[in-house]
């Protein structure tokens, strides 16, 4: 299988097509999330601690929502080497819990290594100014594009 590259320039509206695919998910929508930025080989996603995500009265995030906050985030950003569309599963995913994340919560993924068969990203969530927690993920690249 040839290697897949992240390409230098997006299509214009790739961050609207992404949105418009899933913005509607009650998953995003019911929590909150929302896909800030798409740019080549990254992706950021933003979050407000309340309602469904928090831990009760603590207030914080809860650790399973950071855990799928990552892991779409990471998915976001490596859909940029195949406009968008998503032929890859997660394979691996690694989560370190920093400390508890509060306010609003802010994911930033991006591609470290890409092949024809896999990708490795990084995704760091800030929350107060602060890495709250730094996840690593392999995704297998499951079938290939056209193009």
């Amino acid at each position: 299988m040839p290697a897949h590259a992240i390409p230098e320039v997006l299509a214009p509206d790739l961050l609207d097509r992404v949105r418009a695919r899933f913005h509607p998910w009650p998953l995003i929508r019911d929590w909150g999330l929302v896909i800030t930025d798409i740019s080549p080989g990254r992706a950021e996603m933003r979050l407000e601690a309340k309602g469904l995500v928090v831990n009760g009265s603590r207030g914080n995030v809860n650790g399973g929502v950071l855990a799928t906050m990552a892991d779409m985030t990471s998915a976001l950003a490596l859909c940029t080497a195949f406009d968008g569309a998503m032929p890859f599963a997660t394979s691996d995913l690694h989560l370190r819990y920093l400390e508890p994340a509060f306010g609003e919560v802010v994911a930033r993924a991006e591609v470290v290594r890409i092949s024809g068969r896999g990708a490795v990203t990084e995704c760091r969530i800030h929350s107060r100014g602060h890495v709250a927690a730094l996840c690593t993920a392999h995704f297998a690249i499951t079938r290939r594009t056209p193009g």
